[in-house]
């Protein structure tokens, strides 16, 4: 079973099931894209709310780096500015037979259930090079510093504290998006996997494997731009599907319509895809 499942909780029974025959409306192709991924892998669910400014630390310092880097920078970064104990518990992360955390089975998106957050308004006074050394371990930290910086400033700006919920209710979502996507280093994934993982939000997420195979399943096309990925598929889906759409083309994209080496052969999509190389 692909790690990628054994991470979400997921509804329906599996029914393996493959496309009998190619669909020319893009929206109807998607529409049995859909189907058929929740039918082979079931229906990824949502598991309820999370901090949104934790998950949104959390989704910046893992860009460009593995799961378990990203957060030892977090946890560095708490243990350094600890705020007030809120009874969050680092083991109930999940481990491994030696004790240590999973590297497979780590959900990033968790560690706001289970580490203590930092005291965001220390983060803030911090100098961006002072912020940068405590989350080193994650990679590039002085853009991340920057990042994490802009957003808190932002927050305290609109709301007068560090709750992205706050500006949501303050604002609306899409502003909320909006205000967020113009610091440099959160981009529409960014926030996006933010607001899918935090607050359920009816959103996809575009990574590389979404972006790669809705283009080459001609749903969209959008050349190399992932940002207008998500503005077409946006109006084509249906209300609530979003979130699950997005985890099972990531399960799909690591385990069978990969980047170099797609296993068409082996793909229940194949008969809808104009790409299809079998």
């Amino acid at each position: 079973m692909p790690a990628r499942l054994t991470k979400l909780q997921r509804a329906g029974k599996i029914k393996p099931r493959a496309a009998k025959s190619a669909i020319a409306d893009p929206r109807k192709r998607l529409l049995r894209v859909i189907a058929l991924l929740e039918s082979n892998l079931g229906k990824p669910v949502w598991d309820g709310p999370k901090d949104a400014l934790e998950v949104l630390v959390l989704t910046i310092l893992s860009q460009n780096t593995t799961d378990p880097n990203a957060l030892r920078a977090y946890q560095h970064l708490a243990a350094s500015l600890p705020a007030p104990p809120t009874g969050k518990k680092p083991q109930d992360l999940p481990r491994d037979a030696a004790g240590n955390v999973d590297k497979v089975k780590l959900r990033l998106s968790d560690a706001a259930r289970a580490v203590q957050a930092p005291d965001w308004a220390k983060v803030a006074a911090l100098a961006p090079k002072a912020l940068a050394e405590l989350i080193r371990a994650a990679g590039l930290p002085q853009s991340k510093s920057a990042s994490i910086l802009g957003a808190l400033h932002w927050l305290r700006e609109i709301t007068g504290n560090y709750r992205l919920e706050d500006a949501i209710d303050a604002i609306g979502l899409a502003a909320t998006m909006e205000g967020l996507t113009q610091i440099k280093g959160i981009g529409l994934k960014t926030i996006s996997v933010t607001l899918i993982e935090a607050l359920g939000a009816d959103l996809c997420p575009v990574d590389t494997h979404v972006h790669r195979i809705l283009n080459r399943l001609g749903v969209v096309d959008t050349g190399a731009n992932r940002d207008r990925t998500y503005q077409q598929l946006k109006p084509l889906l249906p209300a609530g599907s979003a979130f699950a759409l997005h985890h099972n083309l990531l399960t799909f994209g690591r385990t069978i319509c990969q980047a170099k080496a797609p296993q068409c052969s082996a793909c229940v999509l194949r008969k809808l895809c104009p790409s299809r190389l079998a």
